[in-house]
């Protein structure tokens, strides 16, 4: 075999689908059916040229594994920055692999893709064709949250991460809790309301499983980008989600009433209207609140460094002991 056929032996290599490919397409599904770049540069290209990654993500794209936008969508929506999601044969090979049997569309246009689509959701599958382009900075903000919780762990050997659960769960299974809440002009009013956390997720200590303790510790993550106003926040997110940690549904989903939500915000100001009005609206559940900032991320342990605030009192406090 001559210098070019070894040449065009290897280039064809290259173009093959490979494991990294199929992990490349786990991670965006698992990330809710979406993500930045920078998140897969980070998690498979760490140490390599953001060049030979745009190669094979040119590779994935030409062949409708994954998509990223168009110039008509860059031109019609808010993207902050390059994203990637699934293409349909990524979102076949996926469901292919979880033992789902779709039949692959003779011709992928719109009629088909939507059947498609039909399809995978009513086998379990759920392939987000487009991204949530109003939400789309909030949604790469939660992946962002879930890098930082899950490379805080690294360094507390004996917290493992368990599981994380997606918001798009929490929508297609939504839970509903009955409430009291007082309104703006004074009256108590019974609400009913479904709770949809940004997500959730759980750690065990391992060394107070050692020990025969409770081990687990869960927690639901709200996302805030000052979309609400400050009342709307207390009334519609504090409240009931004080109230679903102690409800019978939270319970049935998670086996038990232990949770604590985590509220990450834009700024100190935010903060500080945030945990006036949990702790005016969530009454004697104030505590199962804690707040902090997106700055923090970059400069601090998601667990050990004391940087959350509890509506209940002014001092900053880490969420575990190390």
């Amino acid at each position: 075999m001559n210098e070019k056929e070894l040449k065009e032996k290897k280039q064809q290599g290259k173009l093959r689908f490979q494991e990294r490919d199929g992990a490349i397409l786990k991670t965006i599904y698992n990330h809710d059916g979406v993500v930045a770049r920078r998140h897969i540069k980070y998690l498979f290209w760490k140490d390599k040229s953001w060049r030979g990654m745009a190669r094979r993500l040119s590779f994935l794209k030409s062949q409708d594994y994954i998509q990223w936008p168009s110039l008509e969508q860059r031109k019609s929506h808010p993207i902050p920055e390059p994203v990637v999601w699934l293409g349909w044969r990524g979102a076949l090979y996926l469901a292919g692999i979880s033992g789902l049997q779709v039949e692959e569309p003779k011709n992928a246009n719109e009629n088909q893709l939507r059947n498609l689509e039909r399809q995978l959701r009513s086998r379990g599958f759920y392939w987000m064709r487009e991204p949530r382009w109003s939400n789309l900075r909030h949604d790469l903000s939660v992946t962002d949250i879930r890098f930082w919780v899950q490379t805080s762990l690294l360094k507390i050997p004996h917290l493992v991460f368990e599981e994380w659960i997606n918001e798009s769960v929490f929508r297609i299974q939504t839970d509903y809790v009955d409430y009291k809440v007082q309104s703006r002009e004074g009256e108590w009013v019974l609400k009913h309301k479904g709770v949809i956390p940004d997500g959730y997720f759980s750690i065990i200590d391992q060394s107070r499983k050692e020990k025969g303790e409770p081990f687990r510790a869960r927690f639901l993550l709200e996302v805030d980008m000052a979309t609400h106003d400050n009342p709307s926040f207390g009334i519609e997110k504090s409240a009931p989600g004080g109230a679903y940690i102690k409800s019978q549904p939270y319970r049935e989903r998670f086996e038990s009433n232990s949770g604590r939500w985590l509220v990450v915000t834009t700024g100190s100001i935010r903060m500080r209207n945030l945990l006036i009005q949990t702790r005016s609206r969530a009454g004697i559940d104030a505590h199962l609140f804690y707040f902090t900032t997106f700055d923090q991320m970059a400069r601090s342990n998601f667990f050990l460094d004391p940087v959350w605030r509890q509506p209940t009192s002014s001092e900053t406090i880490p969420l575990v002991s190390g």
